[in-house]
């Protein structure tokens, strides 16, 4: 059970970055295989990016607001 709480541990708070990357790896293996344009990877781009804006100041305010 060690094992579990050990990787439960790890991915507390990467787990939106992990996430977007896996997303845009995935964009760019279709703009690359000609599957979607350049619009639809700066598009692909633009979402990890959010997403990664978003959890860092989701993170932020909790932290401020912690005692």
């Amino acid at each position: 059970m060690s094992k579990v709480n050990t990787v439960r541990e790890f991915l507390r708070g990467k787990k939106s970055y992990i996430m977007a990357a896996i997303g845009l790896l995935g964009a760019v293996a279709a703009w690359a295989d000609g599957q979607i344009g350049t619009a639809g990877l700066l598009a692909a781009v633009w979402a990890a990016v959010q997403a990664c804006f978003i959890r860092a100041g989701i993170a932020n305010e909790v932290a401020k607001a912690q005692p």
